[in-house]
Order: structure tokens, then C-alpha cells, then sequence
């Protein structure tokens, strides 16, 4: 892939960020499960939360391809927060860009390009996150506004200000559907629960949120009222993109340890990189990652040139996810007792890819809509006139 002047300046500024600011704390991130505050501050110094929000916003405009290089450059260094800093960089920002008024753009983005008020989009409930039709967190008509009950699962917060929350919605008519409305933290009504312990994607600070008859005002309602849920697809095709970006940085930071490791070290008399299934293990890791940048930044290319093919975004997120976490799987095995030890901080590269195969939807889920795409010619799980009821 040829880049341009202003890819490769982004791409080597977020080398130098992730090597600097980064890997120093990684292990601490992960441990700790807490991204430290001055880490959050330095992102903002360095433009990171604004880097894909429009120039009139106070955010860089940078385009998908150049998102995707800063994404992969940090996942290297810490997986867990690279993944964090997509939902702040692409979801939440691009979702008020894409569905905002004139005035929620105003009043949101600029506050989320600095690092002032970040964001957090909340849609996860037991039912599924992609099955809309029986979610419980509704929206319901109070006079010019509407009153917002019900909780989420595992919502990505950490120090976000602003809630983009998914719900059941129903209109002074009577019509139900699914949109977005906006809930500040100082809402009344707005409960934040512990956060749960994970697996991996430590220090992302994941938990539940409930809504206790939280007074919606109609300026809050983001995007149609009825619809939003299946108008936020370009903000979620976005996001994916850079949250794939991340699985490949992930197995890249821990190709590239793993190299150094085997180089370095002599087992049974020889070095170990002479030893067999090692060397073939280590070329099929390093074939696995170039086809799967080639396959991400192929699709990120077409997607800034406004070509990118319906459910192409979920194949990447499926796909890639899946094979790079089997990529960190073969890696691990090779760092033997080492590996399995906190100390040497490689093992959290495992834990993140496999929870990345998870978080932004589960393998399956991107699967089942690539099917609907392929049988029904519908790049999404239900039907926006399948499920708004009581229309005309």
C-alpha cells in the first residue's frame, strides 16, 4: 500500500507516541486495569480523540486509512487501550457527525476533539446486542421530551462525560422503533454501576449503566427517532474498521516480542529460532498478518473513496479478529512457562485478541449479517421496516 505524506507523518507519530507514552505503562494498564489519567491527557495533547472528527469541529478530518495505521501503531503497545481509544476516536464522534443537528455537532464534538468531554456508546443487553426487537431500555413520550428506563451491559465508559445510548423508542403517535438518545453523567436518574473484571481489553473500564426515568429533551434525541439504530451503520462500519485495526496491532506487538525472544534464546544446545516448528511457525504468523493488513486496508481505502461493498466492514471484524487471535494463540505457545507468567506481559496480547473477537459484536453476529447480506440483500440483522411498528 502507498501512502501519502500525511499517513506515513500520523503513522510515525503515533510509533513515536505508542514506544514514548505507551509501552512503558502497558503492563501496568493491564494489571491494574486502569488507564492512568495522565495517559488520557497525553492522547488529547496529541490530538488522538479528534483525529477522525471534522476540521469544523475541532477534530483533524484525518480519513479511514490513516486512522487505521494510528489504531494499529498503539494496539502494539497496548491493545486494550488502542480498543478503548476507537470507541472515543471513531464511534461516538462520527455517529454525532454523521446523525447530529448543526447544534448537537456544536455542542458535542469540539469538547470531545480536545479530550474534554469524551463519549460512550452504550447498546449491549442480555437479549443481544444486535437484537433489537427484544431489547428493554426504552424511551417513551413525556410531554415535549420522553423519560429513558431500563440498563445496559458492558458499556466501554472510561472518563466519558457523554452517553450515546441505543433504545426501544415510541413517538407521541404511538409508532415504535429503535433510535439513540444523548444522557449527560450529571443526568438525574443515571446510575453507574462497578466496573466488571475482564479477560482482556484491561483498563477499558467496561460495565453496566442503568436509567431510572431519566428526562430526555428532544434536543437529545440523536439521528430519527424511530430509525437511528440502522442510520448509525456508517458510524458503526467506522468504527469497525478501526477496532480491526487494533486486532492486527495486537498479533503485531507480539510478533514482534516473540521474534526478539526466539532470536535471543538457546533451548537443547541451539538457538532456538533453528529449531522446528518455531521457524515455520514464526513465517506463517508474519503470511497471516500481511494478509489480513492487505485485506483491512484494502477495505479502508475503499470506504474513504465511498466504494466500500455492503457487510465488507463485518467480514473484516469477523475474520481478521478470528485469525489474529489465533495468531497470538501459536505465538504464545512459543515463550513456553514465560508466556503464562504476568511478569513478562505477553500473555495479555492472548487475552486482548480473544476479546476483541468479542467486544463491537461477536464473531458470529458479523457472520449472520454477512448471510443476510448474501441470501435477503440486507446488510443488517432486522429491517428498518420490519421493525418501526404502527406505521402507516
Amino acid at each position: 500500500m502507498i501512502l501519502t505524506d500525511d499517513q506515513r507523518a500520523l503513522r510515525d507519530m503515533a510509533e513515536a507516541f505508542a514506544r514514548k507514552e505507551v509501552m512503558p505503562i502497558a503492563n501496568q494498564i493491564d494489571m491494574e486495569e486502569k488507564t492512568p489519567d495522565s495517559l488520557i491527557a497525553k492522547a488529547a495533547e496529541f490530538g488522538l480523540y479528534g483525529l477522525y472528527t471534522p476540521v469544523e469541529y475541532g477534530g483533524s478530518g484525518a480519513d479511514m486509512v490513516s486512522v487505521c495505521l494510528v489504531c494499529e501503531e498503539i494496539a502494539k503497545a497496548s491493545p486494550a487501550f488502542a480498543g478503548a481509544l476507537t470507541v472515543e476516536m471513531i464511534l461516538c464522534p462520527a455517529a454525532v457527525a454523521i446523525l447530529g443537528t448543526e447544534e448537537q455537532k456544536q455542542r458535542i464534538l469540539p469538547r470531545s476533539a480536545s479530550g474534554e468531554r469524551l463519549m460512550a456508546y452504550s447498546q449491549s443487553e442480555p437479549a443481544g446486542a444486535g437484537n433489537v426487537m427484544e431489547h428493554l431500555t426504552r424511551a417513551i413520550p413525556d410531554g415535549n421530551g420522553f423519560r429513558l428506563d431500563g440498563s445496559k451491559l458492558y458499556c466501554t465508559q472510561g472518563p466519558a462525560q457523554t452517553y450515546l445510548v441505543m433504545c426501544r423508542t415510541r413517538d407521541n403517535d404511538g409508532k415504535e422503533g429503535f433510535g439513540c438518545v444523548i444522557v449527560e453523567r450529571e443526568a438525574e436518574g443515571l446510575h453507574i454501576a462497578p466496573y466488571e473484571h475482564k479477560l482482556g481489553w484491561r483498563g477499558t473500564n467496561t460495565g453496566p449503566i442503568a436509567f431510572d426515568n431519566v428526562r430526555i429533551e428532544p434536543e437529545n434525541v440523536l439521528g430519527d427517532l424511530l430509525t437511528g439504530g440502522f442510520s448509525h451503520r456508517a458510524a458503526n462500519h467506522a468504527n469497525l474498521l478501526g477496532h480491526v485495526a487494533t486486532s492486527i496491532g495486537c498479533a503485531e506487538g507480539l510478533f514482534d516480542l516473540t521474534l526478539e525472544y526466539v532470536k535471543d534464546r538457546r533451548l537443547y544446545g541451539r538457538n532456538m529460532s533453528e529449531l522446528q516448528p518455531i521457524s515455520y511457525w514464526m513465517a506463517e504468523a508474519w503470511a497471516k498478518i500481511q494478509a489480513c493488513r492487505a485485506l483491512l486496508y484494502d477495505t479502508a481505502a475503499a470506504f474513504d473513496r465511498g466504494e466500500m461493498q455492503p457487510a465488507t466492514s463485518n467480514a473484516c471484524k469477523a475474520f481478521i479478529g478470528d485469525a489474529c487471535f489465533e495468531i497470538c494463540c501459536k505465538l504464545l505457545q512459543m515463550w513456553g512457562g514465560s508466556g503464562i507468567m504476568d511478569s513478562t506481559g505477553v500473555n495479555r496480547y492472548m487475552r486482548d485478541a480473544k476479546a476483541k473477537t468479542i467486544a463491537e459484536g461477536a464473531s458470529e453476529m458479523h457472520y449472520a449479517i454477512i448471510a443476510n447480506q448474501l441470501f435477503h440483500n440486507s446488510p443488517a440483522l432486522v429491517p428498518p421496516q420490519t421493525f418501526v411498528k404502527g406505521a402507516a
